[in-house]
């Protein structure tokens, strides 16, 4: 009796200490789970900014959505636009150190914003995250300020110019190939109330940079930024330009639409490589035919006076708390298969050997942009690299608003040329 009362006793005490160890498990199950739920509930965040059109907007939401599928830690928020008053929203991020931890930027912003290199994150320091050997070291010098890469190009951009070959069969004319060519093409469409060409207000100012260049074998810019040319070369400028206007080459930029372009009451454009879905397979699906144009020569010429630049980059904020999650996001939107399928040549064609690989399975090499690239390539040596003061806002409107004082006769042309330089200079030298 006395041993089956031991072994009741003994069963009770192991049951019991099985019992405590199976409660002390539970517990410390307990005591942890809350801790990793909550790991898995809080990725790291960061922002990605960019500016676009609706067709831009929605391809890279749906990349940030696989890309968050692809690195299950990270959260992006989002921050875009459209370009007018982007720039301007910029500055404002930049100087208050609220700018997004991944950036699209303008070529011209590495000057404005990272003079010594110091404005965005150096990716030298993320090597081990981006692949760089995806760029060569001339594509990685565009975005290298003072020893440090701040950014990377996305495409390489130059101007290109589209015409509606049909309207121009329909006077008999070919695509034109000089100044003097436009002028021709003009004198027989302006009677129908056609116009040669349609510009936005940059493009314009590069128009007329070229026709300076090409006209004194001189730069407009120095190599530093600084404007070289004087008065009576301003003087010149401004005549060539109401010139344009008057005799109907151009359509005025306060004027000039779309809709004036797809209807054919204007006949070409001058645009971006990246433009060209736009401006080019746009039209050419209205059923009209479309055909690329040549840069307009000055007969001997010292200079061609057209110029290439990145399209657009895309950078790390120096302010960013994540570096490695930035770093895996900018690698994904320039390197991965997938995010290049997505884009296509909305940006213009890739600068990544990655990108275009994949694009070319796609049936790059049948795309206008890459024709227009390919050109480009083929004529490097009558390019220059742009200075990136030719893009600034600040200056290009104060030619513009010079140019109409003289255009609708408010000023002198010796005057206006006069006020024309001085307000271009003290906008070009401001930031």
């Amino acid at each position: 009796m006395k041993n089956r009362q031991k072994h009741l006793i003994l069963i009770s005490l192991i049951f019991l200490a099985g019992l405590g160890f199976l409660v002390g498990a539970v517990m410390l199950l307990l005591h942890r789970l809350p801790n990793d739920v909550e790991q898995e509930q809080e990725p790291t965040h960061i922002q990605l900014s960019w500016w676009g059109n609706d067709g831009r907007h929605s391809y890279t939401m749906e990349g940030v959505k696989l890309f968050e599928e692809k690195n299950p830690g990270i959260d992006v928020a989002l921050r875009y636009g459209v370009w007018n008053g982007y720039e301007k929203r910029t500055k404002v991020w930049m100087e208050s150190h609220t700018e997004s931890d991944v950036m699209q930027i303008n070529y011209a912003w590495l000057n404005v914003y990272s003079a010594d290199g110091d404005g965005f994150y150096d990716l030298n320091l993320l090597k081990d995250l981006i692949d760089l050997d995806n760029f060569t070291e001339e594509e990685r010098s565009y975005g290298t300020k003072n020893g440090k890469l701040n950014a990377l190009p996305i495409a390489m951009n130059t101007h290109t110019f589209y015409y509606n070959q049909d309207v121009l069969d329909s006077y008999g004319l070919q695509v034109p190939e000089t100044w003097d060519d436009l002028f021709v093409l003009a004198k027989k469409m302006a009677p129908d109330g056609r116009y040669v060409l349609g510009l936005a207000k940059k493009h314009l100012f590069l128009l007329m940079i070229a026709y300076y260049e090409q006209s004194f074998g001189e730069p407009f810019f120095t190599p530093d930024g600084k404007i070289a040319a004087d008065e009576k070369r301003i003087e010149f400028l401004l005549s060539f330009y109401k010139r344009l206007i008057d005799e109907r080459v151009i359509c005025p930029i306060d004027v000039f639409d779309r809709p004036k372009y797809m209807s054919g009451e204007v006949v070409g454009t001058m645009c971006w490589i990246s433009d060209t879905k736009i401006h080019c397979d746009g039209l050419a699906e209205t059923g009209v035919k479309v055909t690329r144009g040549s840069y307009p020569k000055l007969p001997g010429a010292a200079l061609s006076g057209w110029y290439v630049k990145p399209a657009t980059m895309w950078a790390i904020s120096a302010d960013t708390e994540h570096p490695e999650e930035a770093a895996k996001l900018l690698n994904f939107l320039l390197n991965d298969p997938d995010m290049a399928k997505l884009q296509k040549t909305e940006k213009g064609v890739p600068v990544s050997n990655a990108a275009v690989a994949a694009l070319k399975e796609e049936g790059l090499t049948n795309t206008n942009e890459y024709k227009a690239v390919q050109e480009m390539n083929e004529h490097q040596a009558d390019y220059h690299l742009i200075i990136p003061n030719m893009e600034k806002e600040a200056v290009i409107d104060a030619f513009k608003s010079g140019a109409d004082e003289y255009l609708f006769d408010k000023m002198t042309l010796s005057d206006c040329a006069k006020k024309t330089l001085q307000d271009m200079k003290t906008a070009n030298d401001g930031q």
